[in-house]
């Protein structure tokens, strides 16, 4: 509660005034009620006053008085749910009731409520009843003041503090006491110093500099932090020499706050005297408990002009003096001004023996990242100091060298210094870390046998706190599926939702990994789910129906899947990313099912509106390839897709289609051979392209050889394509297929590669 605001059952009875200033009838009874009421609650008897206040608002419905009354005194009594209930009726009967509006914001603050409290008191100042030059305006801007400091919205603060600077200057204004007055400048929430700083935020230096020069004069220009407020306020207004002035009197306080120094500088650069300032500071460093302050300032000083030489002697001499921990942590910047790889491991270790904290050195890693080849150089020799069994391993010193690895993503290295951390015992927090992040890299370099070991160690810890556990056994699930261990992936997930059930990301994870089982009938009923669940989260949503949809399209469900994709479609606020991907799928699905003209016109909207997306070039390529239609259009098409991603194979098949069609059968052998290339990467339908572009050339028996592979390709997949195997079958038979009839493929499209994922919950 701020000082001078009225407490809720204060007396009320100058309330009670216009509506029953002709009392009648009704009326008489209602004011008989209320004042017998107000004498009850004046002498203590608060089951009295409440009854007679409940039959005062009964006589008169229309009277605001008794039920606000009411409220105030429920309010008194703890009984907030009832005094919120009677409040909102008496602002119903009163709209302008700007004083219970206040007392409401003022609850709604103390239940931490803050949007409730701004909008209550946003009403209050705007009432038409309230006069702007009366106590209980300044009452609500001191509230509206506080609060919107309480949300950092300093803008709309200022508004209320100019108002309140006012009233301090000039109170009889506003119709204040002298009690008022001094309660309203010693309240920490609205005194000059509060309004200065504020003022100070948001850019009013003309206003900053009247309240801290009435604080000065407050405190007689006794010296204190008033001055440089002051200081900094007058140096923005490029008062200089009265900010130099005020800024001398702060000193006289012998504090040296950072911020005060770094004023110094700012001051004597302004006025051309940089050569100066080191003078300066070696003066403040005189008769102060903060010398080291000014020393360790100075050394910060000198990095930032980049004389390195003066740096190393101020942070040498400070160590000499008082072994002050934060003059080893200037040491490391030297070495990083230097590019001195070799010295900083050095630099970093006494850093750490000095008790510099890990959480301190971590802004540090921008600074050596920010020098690439210098950082590259910090990470070799890192690296290479881990073999020389006479240097000493700090844990935290091989797990600062990692976060410069992974800033320049150099995965091998960063693995080899987190295996370093891990083998040197580090504490639980980075040790923790350290397995997380190890974990990643193996993820990122393909070793996921190695990643499901690492973030079950990560699980074996005790510590690790919950959101995390989370996160980790949602990561092992995807290093298990990429294992091909899906029912230890799946034990993972569904561990995971024992900490957080009916989560929709989760339960979308585990319908993914049953579809990399080939659990296909779970897998739907758990995708059916997790729609359900990301109801109110259209990402989530989204990527659920595309991979559903994925599931349809495997079992060749077409209509399921055409209905699935316009669901999609239809979701709100859908991300452009989303519906981009949903319409391709759409169109393929279409395709797939036989309506080439549905297919070909939802393609044909989208390259309209990206035209050198290469997916969607890509796709309509090969679908006037399928058609025989377009060709030159879609080989310019499908190449753009190739130039943009030179090794993908559906961009390369689709490459060598086209150009099979073109009759540009040479050129189709070459780009269906490379896009045949991956032996882990093995298509029916692209092996069988191949074979036909053979076939075309005449290598009878090549064609036959691609065929036979495609077949047994299909057979091996988990539900496979019975046209797609009926149509080698008579490729393979006695009668070579026509060329007319080895042209009639299905629509394949290049598919979203959706084998990696994002390994991080969209929430916990």
């Amino acid at each position: 509660m701020l000082p001078g605001l009225r407490q809720p059952g204060d007396d009320v009875s100058e309330e009670l005034k216009d509506p029953l200033k002709s009392p009648d009838g009704k009326k008489t009874e209602s004011m008989a009620a209320y004042m017998e009421a107000v004498a009850a609650q004046k002498a203590g008897n608060f089951p009295a006053a409440l009854k007679a206040y409940e039959q005062s608002a009964a006589a008169d419905p229309s009277a605001p008085e008794p039920v606000r009354a009411l409220a105030i005194l429920l309010m008194r009594l703890g009984k907030r749910s009832q005094a919120i209930e009677m409040a909102k009726k008496a602002i119903e009967l009163d709209p302008d009731d700007y004083d219970m509006r206040r007392q409401m914001a003022e609850d709604s603050l103390r239940q931490r409520n803050a949007p409730e409290a701004i909008r209550l008191i946003e009403e209050a100042a705007a009432s038409p009843k309230l006069k702007h030059d009366s106590r209980d305006y300044i009452n609500i801007q001191r509230l509206r003041g506080a609060l919107y400091v309480a949300v950092r919205d300093l803008a709309k603060a200022a508004k209320s503090y100019r108002i309140l600077l006012t009233a301090l200057e000039r109170p009889e204004d506003f119709g204040l006491d002298f009690r008022e007055h001094q309660a309203l400048m010693n309240d920490q929430a609205t005194g000059y110093e509060t309004i200065g700083k504020v003022m100070l935020d948001v850019g009013r230096n003309d206003d900053a500099i009247t309240a801290f020069q009435a604080l000065a004069r407050v405190k007689n220009d006794r010296p204190g932090d008033h001055h440089y407020w002051l200081a900094l306020a007058q140096y923005r207004k490029d008062d200089l020499k009265p900010s130099e002035k005020n800024l001398n009197r702060y000193f006289e306080t012998n504090r040296r706050r950072t911020e005060s120094l770094r004023l110094v500088s700012d001051l004597f650069n302004a006025t051309s005297r940089a050569d100066e300032i080191p003078g300066r500071l070696a003066e403040l460093a005189e008769n102060t408990n903060e010398a080291n302050s000014v020393n360790l300032f100075l050394g910060q000083l000198l990095i930032e002009k980049g004389d390195s030489a003066a740096a190393t002697q101020v942070f040498e001499s400070v160590i000499a003096n008082s072994a002050d921990a934060d003059a080893y942590l200037g040491l490391v910047q030297v070495d990083i001004l230097n590019r001195d790889a070799v010295g900083l491991l050095t630099s970093i270790n006494k850093a750490l023996k000095a008790r510099i904290q890990v959480q301190e050195l971590l802004p540090l890693v921008a600074q050596v990242a920010n020098h690439s080849d210098f950082a590259k150089e910090v990470v070799a020799v890192s690296v290479a100091s881990l073999d020389d069994e006479n240097r000493e391993q700090d844990p935290r010193a091989t797990y600062f060298y990692s976060l410069i690895a992974e800033r320049l993503e150099l995965l091998e290295q960063e693995e080899t210094l987190l295996q370093a951390t891990l083998d040197n015992g580090p504490d639980n927090v980075v040790g923790a870390d350290a397995l997380n992040r190890l974990g990643l890299s193996q993820y990122s370099q393909d070793k996921f046998v190695e990643a499901a070991i690492t973030f079950r160690r990560l699980l074996a810890m005790r510590t690790l706190p919950p959101g995390d556990r989370v996160t980790a056994l949602y990561r092992l699930s995807y290093a298990e599926t990429f294992n091909e261990n899906y029912e230890a992936a799946i034990v993972a997930v569904e561990t995971a939702l024992k900490l957080v059930p009916q989560h929709a990301e989760l339960t979308f994870q585990l319908g993914w990994v049953q579809l990399q089982a080939d659990d296909f009938d779970a897998s739907e009923r758990t995708l059916k789910s997790a729609i359900t669940l990301a109801e109110s989260d259209p990402k989530i949503e989204a990527r659920t129906r595309l991979l559903l949809g994925a599931l349809y399209t495997q079992q060749g469900k077409w209509s399921k899947a055409i209905r699935l994709y316009e669901e999609l479609l239809a979701i709100p606020e859908i991300a452009r990313e989303f519906t981009r991907r949903g319409r391709m799928a759409l169109s393929n699905a279409y395709a797939q099912s036989g309506d080439m003209a549905n297919g070909e016109r939802i393609l044909e909207e989208v390259y309209a509106q990206t035209p050198n997306d290469p997916g969607v070039n890509n796709d309509l390529g090969y679908l006037y390839a399928e058609q025989n239609k377009n060709l030159e259009k879609a080989e310019k098409m499908v190449r753009i897709a190739v130039e943009a991603e030179p090794e993908n194979p559906a961009y390369l098949d689709s490459l060598g289609w086209v150009l099979y069609r073109l009759g540009k059968n040479e050129e189709a052998l070459e780009a269906l051979k490379k896009a045949n290339a991956d032996p882990d990467y093995r298509d029916s339908t692209i092996i069988e392209h191949l074979g036909d572009v053979e076939k075309a050339l005449g290598k009878d028996e090549d064609a036959r050889k691609s065929w036979t592979e495609a077949q047994n390709v299909e057979n091996e997949s988990a539900i496979p394509d019975e046209t797609i195997l009926k149509r080698l079958k008579d490729k393979l038979g006695s009668k070579p297929a026509s060329t007319e009839e080895s042209k009639e493929q299905p629509v394949q499209p290049g598919q979203d590669d959706a084998r990696k994922q994002d390994l991080t919950p969209a929430s916990r």
